[in-house]
């Protein structure tokens, strides 16, 4: 009996099914915030490794970054294919980004595609990063620049979200914290002793409203004073902004870095204030290989019988990796209910039923892909001809 590819990564799926519904359940229940994510990191290494799979933990310096490796028993000379698992949360919401979700289709397209090469006997490897800290900080960029992605030539991810597509375009998105530094006195008996950090916030966030006027239309900024002061009756001398700025593309974020680090520094000017601003890592623009993206939506149509929606917006550290690597973020719809992201009301559908079935129905969708590119060699040489093609066009921007 000839075996069919789709019915080896249907059954890999259905069959882990009731096991990545607890995984799913134990994350989303237990939010932790980015780089505190030990339950989930546990509970996924637990999984793997009584699966049968070897983790290798620690990773990059992280402490919640781990890298799980299966190779084919047919060699390890085919592709290198990698996915991605996030299990962050967002703080005070908890999984409004479905990260739990994510967290589980990594581990379920990793058992696809292991169960593929090795009944099948394609040869290759295939890798599950566990990835922490998307929402904050840039797991994935750490775990970039110190090598840990080396010698994949694929990497794939799933995200829910309203609607489904291959071709999500995600912003460019710089995070900061800046701090002021003034002096502080008695705010009736002697003000003009202090230095106000607290005004300095104040004009900061103020003046990037007032700039808005002039950024483009597919800028964004966005942010909070932090720490403003402690008591009304004190002139404070510290306060602490946490301050966001996207652009579409990497050439636009320097430009509106470079006006944003202006006003920071204008407001600390005005009022007298000293002042540090600390960047975190950049988050590039997603960009999708439009010929993995096809094929995923392709698939996708023909169970939904709805088109895609190619919507812009938002930011992942994944977006770094879709410029060095061929790649795929592949968008599912949470649960046909059309909540946003970053919700309560998301928070509570990430749970449901209906998304664990979309989530699995995705990574089947997913896994599909990632075995047309190891068995369809025409179609993997398109994949990299596209790939080359968007590399050469961002070179000449």
């Amino acid at each position: 009996m000839l075996l069919s590819i789709d019915d080896v990564i249907a059954g890999a799926i259905n069959e882990a099914s009731s096991d990545l519904r607890r995984l799913s359940l134990a994350i989303h229940d237990n939010p932790e915030v980015s780089l505190k994510e030990g339950k989930a990191c546990q509970a996924l290494i637990a999984y793997l490794e009584s699966s049968g799979y070897k983790v290798e933990r620690n990773v990059a310096g992280l402490d919640t970054a781990f890298v799980s490796t299966y190779v084919s028993p047919a060699g390890a000379h085919g592709l290198n294919i990698g996915f991605c698992s996030e299990y962050d949360a967002l703080p005070g919401i908890g999984h409004g980004c479905g990260h739990n979700l994510i967290a589980i289709a990594g581990v379920a397209l990793f058992l696809a595609i292991s169960k593929v090469m090795d009944k099948c006997r394609i040869p290759g490897t295939v890798k599950l990063f566990g990835t922490p800290a998307e929402e904050a900080f840039g797991g994935k960029i750490a775990m970039l620049e110190r090598g840990v992605f080396d010698g994949a030539d694929l990497l794939m991810m799933l995200h829910p979200t309203a609607g489904y597509s291959g071709a999500w375009r995600s912003q460019c998105c710089l995070s900061m914290t800046v701090e002021y530094y003034g002096k502080a006195s008695h705010a009736a008996m002697a003000p003009w002793d202090g230095i106000n950090a607290g005004t300095a916030a104040n004009i900061a966030l103020l003046t990037m409203g007032a700039m808005r006027e002039q950024l483009k239309p597919d800028w964004r900024t966005h942010g909070i004073i932090a720490d403003g002061g402690k008591a009304d009756n004190v002139i404070p001398e510290y306060s602490r902004i946490k301050y966001t700025i996207r652009t579409g593309c990497a050439k636009d974020l320097s430009v509106l870095r470079e006006r944003t680090i202006r006003v920071f520094a204008a407001a600390a000017l005005a009022t007298g204030c000293t002042h540090k601003v600390t960047e975190e890592f950049a988050y590039l623009d997603n960009q999708d290989n439009p010929v993995l993206g096809r094929l995923y939506e392709e698939f996708m149509e023909s169970e939904y019988q709805l088109p895609p929606e190619r919507g812009v917006g938002g930011s992942t550290d994944f977006g770094n990796l879709s410029h060095s690597f061929v790649s795929l973020h592949g968008m599912f719809d949470l649960a046909g209910t059309r909540v946003p992201n970053h919700t309560v009301e998301f928070t509570k559908d990430a749970r449901s039923e209906e998304a664990h079935k979309r989530t699995l129905f995705a990574a089947k969708t997913a896994a599909r892909v990632a075995a047309r590119c190891l068995v369809d060699s025409c179609f993997w040489d398109q994949v990299k001809v596209a790939h080359e093609e968007r590399q050469q066009r961002g070179r000449d921007l």
